[in-house]
């Protein structure tokens, strides 16, 4: 009997994921690259943009409840 596979859930929520990051804007898309992508801390990607820390942060919160709104909204 086989065991479920995380690395193929997690390639399944990538793929279900990638439609809702297409219809971010550059600017959302940028954040999430700078901070999941190339793994910067908010205040690097603060001084990187020209943002406060706490903006970064509140942009990010913002942006990952979208997306994990849409998910929960298309399962």
């Amino acid at each position: 009997m086989g065991t479920e596979d995380p690395a193929l859930a997690l390639a399944e929520d990538i793929q279900a994921l990638k439609p809702h990051l297409a219809e971010l804007g550059d600017r959302d898309r940028t954040l999430l690259e700078l901070r999941f992508g190339a793994e910067m801390t908010q205040s690097e990607i603060g001084e990187e943009l020209g943002l406060s820390q706490m903006h970064v942060s509140r942009l990010i919160t913002r942006i990952c409840t979208h997306l994990r709104e849409e998910m929960l909204a298309t399962d």
